[in-house]
């Protein structure tokens, strides 16, 4: 009987360390997430919208090809890093030229530097083109802007009747 005895207390001995264990790997658990937690929010990491990811991702599949939500995540990880990296180096060249403000320009030709080169031809035509349309944009005059009212840019309404009774 003792022998009996002796192994049900080394059971419960057992049971009751396991129990113990699992309580403690738990509230280790806990801990690493809220320190986790407290380190992002430190020093957050802005990402690419998942949609806009999702979207582009998507025309490169048939359309009624699936995306797993891990192919999304990773890839919005590398398109983050891939933006921080070519910033980083135009941003370089913005410091060593005294400047603040990182242009287009800068961005092609950090593009190229990185080893980027077949991209550099049609990311500068995109990137005239895109300059081009601004100038056109700033010299176009807006006559027609209404106002919630209901009126033009110069504050009359059209037939003057608009609020009479």
């Amino acid at each position: 009987m003792e022998h009996g005895s002796h192994s049900r207390s080394t059971h419960s001995n057992f049971v009751g360390n396991e129990t113990t264990n699992i309580e403690n790997a738990n509230n280790n658990i806990n801990d690493n997430i809220e320190n986790q937690h407290l380190q992002e929010t430190g020093d957050e990491e802005i990402h690419m919208p998942i949609k806009n990811v999702t979207k582009i991702m998507q025309q490169a599949i048939p359309p009624d090809g699936i995306i797993s939500k891990d192919a999304k995540e990773s890839t919005q990880l590398c398109v983050t890093e891939f933006m921080n990296i070519v910033t980083n180096e135009a941003n370089e060249r913005c410091k060593a030229e005294s400047r603040k403000i990182i242009r287009g320009e800068d961005l092609i030709w950090a593009m190229d530097k990185l080893g980027f080169e077949d991209y550099v031809g049609p990311l500068l035509l995109f990137h005239k083109k895109y300059l081009n349309h601004e100038a056109q944009l700033s010299n176009m005059p807006f006559e027609h802007e209404f106002k919630k009212d209901g009126s033009g840019a110069s504050g009359s309404n059209i037939g003057g009747d608009i609020g009479k009774i």
